[in-house]
């Protein structure tokens, strides 16, 4: 997730380079540290720019051309290296720049994230769980790819799918359920009340050595909430923490909800993290890249 920028110093000495870090480095919401989205690793000039730099894996280039119209980007894959993105974004000079990259900061992103998410789906693809993906599908009345290694728990409560794979020193989780939902109310409403059906199910679950523990979402964390589109479809995306109460496990999770409103049913699939010793934006990211497996 290393960016190289290719600007000229010019713009770059100026309030563009700002709104580039703005876009690049702000931090991800829902972890449990501060981490951001990508890491700006050189910002270099274009007539300095080295094959090194043209090789990396996310390529940055911004090109001002005083007779250009109205600002566009396009996106070059594989050109140097592979996988590799080159998005090149072209304008008339730094502020029209500028406000191109704030109005379209969530879909710059994601065209920079595409890149490592087809990589993550790749390994996953390669290697996945057969038997677990039909398991989940008899669930949840969806196909989506699940890693090999994963394993299947046995929750106290049987309307929740769990699955999980164990590390040494972490471990990664995958949720699902189904709950009711009013089609009429708006995302606000329904937002909270995914949050209330999360938590219901998470406290169904408990630390196997520690009586009276139960998994919780750290309410003194901020759950972000946000419509995202996956694959043409639309879903209420939900980032948070966890943690278990009575006890010192806690992580990061992003839950994803797919409404229904002809049955009034909506699918909640949750990527959950837990990673004390580590940084988690990847191990997340590796995660939730699996969500656009889903049919």
């Amino acid at each position: 997730y290393q960016v190289v920028v290719i600007c000229d110093d010019e713009a770059w000495n100026g309030d563009l380079s700002t709104a580039v870090c703005d876009l690049l480095e702000e931090d991800i919401p829902g972890l449990v540290r501060p981490e951001s989205y990508f890491d700006i690793v050189k910002q270099v000039s274009t007539e300095e720019a080295t094959d090194a730099d043209k090789r990396h894996g996310i390529v940055f280039v911004i090109k001002l051309i005083p007779s250009n119209e109205a600002p566009s980007y396009k996106i070059t894959k594989d050109m140097y290296a592979r996988p590799q993105i080159i998005l090149t974004l072209t304008a008339s000079n730094a502020e029209q720049a500028m406000g191109y990259i704030y109005t379209h900061r969530d879909e710059l992103r994601d065209i920079m994230a595409a890149s490592e998410r087809e990589e993550a789906l790749k390994a996953a693809k390669g290697k996945s769980a057969k038997q677990l993906m039909e398991d989940f599908k008899n669930s949840t009345g969806y196909s989506m790819v699940i890693p090999h290694s994963f394993s299947k728990a046995n929750p106290a409560d049987e309307s929740i799918t769990w699955y999980i794979r164990d590390y040494k020193n972490k471990a990664q989780y995958i949720f699902a359920f189904a709950t009711e939902y009013n089609p009429e109310s708006d995302i606000a409403t329904e937002s909270k009340a995914i949050v209330d059906a999360i938590n219901a199910k998470f406290n169904t679950i408990a630390s196997k050595d520690v009586t009276g523990s139960y998994m919780q979402i750290d309410m003194y964390r901020p759950v972000v909430a946000d419509v995202v589109n996956v694959n043409n479809r639309k879903m209420l995306e939900l980032r948070g923490c966890w943690e278990v109460a009575r006890d010192y496990m806690g992580g990061s999770f992003t839950a994803y909800t797919i409404f229904e409103p002809e049955t009034g049913t909506a699918t909640v699939i949750i990527f959950a993290l837990y990673a004390p010793e580590e940084a988690q934006r990847n191990l997340m990211r590796e995660l939730e890249a699996l969500i656009y497996t889903l049919e």
